[in-house]
């Protein structure tokens, strides 16, 4: 895979997980379960891809 498309897919994924995060903090103050589902989704969201790059390399 070419590095230019892999330094753009570690950008869009370093964006969405810093968005989710900065949300499951925000929710959290009034929902504490729902934050804490936020911050699982967030790890799933940014892990799972970075797997599957890594498989394929």
């Amino acid at each position: 895979m070419n590095t230019v498309v892999v330094l753009i897919i570690l950008i869009i994924l370093l964006w969405a997980g810093i968005y989710t995060i900065s949300y499951g903090v925000w929710t959290f103050r009034e929902n504490k379960k729902g934050g804490i589902a936020l911050f699982i989704l967030s790890i799933i969201c940014i892990i799972f891809p970075l797997y599957l790059l890594w498989i394929r390399r």
